[in-house]
């Protein structure tokens, strides 16, 4: 059921794009972000490229009484994001604000590693999609003259992680697709329309549980009980942030109490981004 909100999303149309996991896995990110702001009574479009995955979101949602919509699309293909403006549009004739909680080829497989094909992969799901999903939402939001654009970024873009092979494709996608939110931002401010990142730290969920198996089955020497303890090591108070504590965040930006931050990064990584580990 809906709970007393501060966040004053009663109301609000709002996308998730990313926000889909499969039934036997947890709530990732995405799927976090959309029963948070769900639960502060906005109607929220869950979007995934698998159309399970996404209902299985909605839901959810649904199941604890609050308003929900599941919509499968590619996000790098123009022509499906069109079709998922429209359909919003024609169910509530507005949309309020687009959260792009997508990501894709996580893994530090190095530069000299990095293949044609995992380079474009990459920024195409990394960057390409944002591209699309404020390409097409644009119009809506310039016909409304009021917008917010959150986009879900990482501070391996920003500041980078470790001292050893990097996420190259992962990083360089993220962070042009957070200057892209934040260029939006500012040439649309007088249009009411927002545009913001949040730098995201280690934070658990499936995303990190399907990375480590895949790194297992490519022949890493390592465990989930490893990288997690490894992981807990990186952020100052000891553990991890959850997804839920992400999507208190996007909650707050997505509401008009936050109508002053644009073209802002927030960062949220518990201060990751601001120390160096070592003696």
């Amino acid at each position: 059921a809906s709970v007393p909100s501060s966040f004053q999303l009663e109301d609000k149309v709002i996308v998730v794009a990313g926000a889909g996991n499969p039934p036997e896995e947890g709530h990732g990110i995405g799927a976090a972000t959309s029963l948070v702001l769900a639960r502060h009574g906005a109607k929220v479009i869950s979007v995934s490229n698998e159309a399970l995955n996404c209902q299985t979101v909605t839901d959810a949602i649904t199941a604890e009484g609050n308003e929900g919509m599941a919509y499968q699309a590619d996000c790098t293909k123009g022509d499906e994001v069109q079709g998922l403006v429209d359909a919003v549009m024609a169910k509530y004739g507005k949309v309020d604000v687009v959260i792009n909680a997508g990501i894709h080829s996580a893994l530090p497989m190095g530069f000299a590693k990095m293949t044609e094909e995992a380079w474009g992969k990459g920024i195409d799901l990394n960057l390409n999609a944002h591209f699309q999903l404020i390409h097409k939402f644009m119009p809506v939001f310039l016909d409304q003259q009021k917008g917010n654009i959150i986009h879900f970024t990482t501070i391996a873009g920003t500041v980078g992680l470790g001292l050893g092979q990097q996420r190259h494709a992962y990083a360089a996608g993220k962070s042009g697709a957070a200057t892209l939110t934040k260029r939006i931002g500012v040439e649309h401010s007088k249009q009411n329309i927002r545009g913001n990142v949040i730098g995201i730290g280690y934070t658990t969920g499936p995303l990190v549980d399907r990375a480590v198996a895949q790194a297992v089955r490519n022949g890493a020497n390592t465990t989930l009980e490893k990288v997690t303890a490894a992981r807990d090591a990186n952020v100052p108070r000891g553990y991890q942030i959850l997804p839920e504590e992400i999507a208190n965040v996007a909650a707050f930006l997505s509401s008009d109490l936050s109508s002053a931050i644009n073209s802002a990064e927030v960062f949220a990584d518990c201060g990751s981004s601001v120390c160096t580990f070592g003696p």
